[in-house]
Order: C-alpha cells, then structure tokens, then sequence
C-alpha cells in the first residue's frame, strides 16, 4: 500500500505501492520499466487495452474538434455510435454514461420505470450481489450490503434508501431533501 501521506489522493482505494507510466496493448509498463499483464482493465469498466494506434488517433483528432457539450443538444455522432451499437445487439436504444456507477443508476431507474408504466410499480426490488461494488453513489452503495463500504452517514443514507424501497412512502423531492430530517424517513 501506498503512504497516504504522499498523496493528496482521496484513500478510497488501498492501492499497491506500484506506479505505471505507460501501457501497450495489454500491457502496463510500470516507472521501474517492468511489464505487467493488465488483468485490472479499469476494475471491469474498459478492457480496450492501451495506446491502439487506431484509438489514440481518433482521440486526437476529436479532442481537437470538441472535447464536452451537453446532452441538451443532438450529437452526431454520437447518434451514429448509438445505432452501430443498436444494429450490432439486441437493443433499440443506448444510453451513454461515464462511469459504471451512473450505468447502474441508469439501470435501476429503467427497471422501476418499466415495471411502472407497465402496471406493477410494486416490482421495484432488485436483487445484488452481497459484499460486491455497485459503485459509490447512495443506491449503489446501499446495494452492495458490505458494511465496509456503508461506514458512518452512507449507513444512514442506506437505511433511507432501502426504507424506500421495502414501504409505499414517497421519496422526497428534491427541493425538499434539504428540509427532510433523516430520522423520519429510517
């Protein structure tokens, strides 16, 4: 592990005390030069392997043209990706997300809207693995049921969260998350 003294790095991870410079292909090249097989591939987010020529050109070039826009105006494409993906899978539709943490958010909210506007909003239960990593946000972390990950107020905002889910009590709105004492919803 690493002393997290040195790093101004949130601890959120107990990480080796292991740095690497570069990678090629399915290689990591580490700062002593030794060479690893990547077996990590982002923690199951990206297994595209390192430095593609291929790849590495594409992203030149559209961090030459743009590099964020909001989701409030068509992307090309975007648009274009999104029906490779659909003609190539099962799918009629793609979301797009950063992180697999907001993939999981995406669909835990999909599955309640189906089950909803298809008549059985009382289908809302989801069933996890116990003690796996969801991601860090409140719903997927009350998901993973490993208390080392639910430690202090992510306890508490878990045991809301899973009230939630188990009773008919409405979730508060936004607006009035700020007005609602936590005591009245656990």
């Amino acid at each position: 592990m690493t002393n997290s003294a040195a790093s101004h790095l949130l601890p959120v991870f107990a990480r080796a005390d292991l740095a690497f410079e570069r990678g090629e292909g399915a290689w990591l090249i580490a700062t002593n030069g030794e060479r690893y097989l990547d077996f990590t591939s982002g923690v199951a987010v990206n297994a595209l392997g390192h430095a593609h020529p291929h790849l590495v050109k594409a992203l030149q070039e559209q961090a030459a043209k743009l590099w964020h826009m909001s989701n409030l105006f068509r992307s090309p494409d975007g648009e274009k990706l999104a029906a490779r993906l659909c003609e190539q899978s099962f799918a009629d539709f793609v979301f797009f997300c950063n992180s697999g943490a907001e993939a999981m958010e995406g669909v835990i909210k999909v599955i309640r809207k189906f089950h909803s506007f298809n008549g059985d909003p009382e289908r809302y239960r989801i069933i996890t693995f116990e003690g796996a990593f969801h991601g860090r946000t409140l719903a997927t972390l009350a998901a993973t049921g490993s208390a080392k990950y639910l430690e202090g107020s992510v306890r508490r905002w878990t045991a809301l969260i899973k009230s939630r889910m188990a009773t008919s009590k409405p979730w508060p709105t936004p607006w009035d998350v700020s007005r609602v004492s936590l005591g009245s919803y656990v």
